[in-house]
């Protein structure tokens, strides 16, 4: 089992998500840092054979570290997410126009809805 029994009924406050997705000549990964309300920290990391670009690495990164929360049981999740336009697009602030965006944004939005709370922020590079 993954995490901690005690973490799971603590829903009143937000768990903190940290992603990131990278690029390099063989392939792509991506890392996310789950920070449960008591402090305990989760780190997972993925490596992708397949060679994505940047902006898909980073996609992925969102997406996987809410298939973690979700599998610990996480009501209310806060992602700090550093790609500012896909922040916008899940705020519901910019309209989403490329195909390969559009597509990612229904999967957070599909597997925001797992979450009591979702509360998405920008951070910078």
């Amino acid at each position: 089992m993954l995490g901690f029994e005690g973490d799971k009924i603590e829903d009143s406050n937000s768990w903190m998500l940290y992603v990131d997705g990278s690029v390099i000549n063989k392939g792509s990964g991506v890392g996310s840092i789950v920070a449960s309300p008591r402090e305990h920290i989760y780190e997972h990391m993925l490596k992708f054979m397949l060679k994505k670009i940047n902006n898909e690495a980073k996609n992925e990164a969102l997406l996987t570290g809410m298939g973690i929360c979700n599998v610990l049981g996480v009501e209310y999740c806060k992602p700090f997410y550093d790609s500012h336009l896909m922040v916008t697009h899940v705020k519901g602030e910019y309209e989403a126009h490329n195909l390969a965006r559009i597509a990612y944004l229904a999967k957070v939005q599909e597997k925001s809805s797992m979450f009591k709370r979702f509360e998405i922020e920008h951070v910078p590079d």
